[in-house]
């Protein structure tokens, strides 16, 4: 599997968990489900590096801030930050090989 697809796959299961978060974690979880619907969305139609730069931003809130979380499982933690780390090694991904297709690009027409 790809950075790419990776990326928005992550992204999706994030959306997922953060709409299913919401009954119990309230404005929060409603507010990183349409960040990472709309800005998944957004990559997916347009590949656009802006939007990988907030997923991966997203994705680095999951990892620094799970393990603060008070009254969640130690398994909902880990998992958390497992998928955010993941995540952003997608993100990286992405964007280190956009980097290296247009140094290919530059190189062929040079």
């Amino acid at each position: 599997m790809n950075a790419r697809k990776l990326l928005l796959v992550v992204t999706f299961v994030f959306a997922v968990t953060e709409a299913i978060d919401i009954v119990d974690v309230g404005i929060a979880a409603a507010i990183f489900a349409a960040l990472y619907v709309l800005f998944g969305a957004w990559f997916w139609r347009r590949g656009s590096v802006i939007a990988v730069a907030v997923l991966g931003f997203a994705f680095l809130v999951e990892v620094t801030q799970a393990h603060t979380w008070k009254d969640t499982s130690t398994a909902v933690k880990i998992y958390a930050m497992v998928l955010g780390a993941i995540g952003l090694v997608a993100a990286a991904g992405v964007v280190v090989g956009r980097v290296r297709s247009r140094r290919i690009a530059a190189h062929r027409v040079a």
